[in-house]
């Protein structure tokens, strides 16, 4: 099967699944923190509901930061695609970072759109991780 990412393709060898991981950044901040867009892929099976998969992400991220805090979720469409959406902020580092995840099921996979930034800078992040996020479109094969 042929892998193909930004400028560049190959074979993806037998037995192997994508699970991309391509990460955009913009300039650091007075934090030193650089605002920050990760997409990750991950094949799930036909059954899996984008509400199931984000639930259960939820449970895993509570898992690896217990005082992650949830402003807001819900489910919504993306470009026709059925979608998740959920703001939360997480301490790390001794700083507190605000994210807002969208999670995007299409062709056998949910893709993670995180976009993060630290609390302070994320209200002027926020016109990129729209314009990033509201042009995400899962492409015809």
């Amino acid at each position: 099967m042929e892998f193909r990412a930004n400028d560049w393709r190959s074979v993806l060898p037998e037995g192997w699944e994508d699970r991309s991981l391509i990460t955009i950044v913009g300039a650091t901040g007075p934090s030193g923190i650089a605002a920050n867009i990760v997409v990750t892929r991950e094949p799930v099976d036909a059954r899996t509901s984008i509400e199931e998969y984000a639930a259960q992400q939820k449970q895993v991220s509570f898992e690896q930061f217990p005082d992650l805090e949830v402003l807001d979720e819900r489910a919504t469409r993306l470009n026709g695609a059925p979608a998740y959406q959920r703001l939360q902020r997480i301490g790390w580092q001794n700083r507190t970072l605000q994210q807002a995840q969208t999670f995007v099921l299409g062709r056998g996979a949910v893709y993670v759109i995180t976009c993060t930034a630290a609390v302070d800078e994320f209200n002027a992040a926020i016109p990129a991780f729209r314009q990033f996020t509201e042009n995400f479109l899962l492409e015809e094969r």
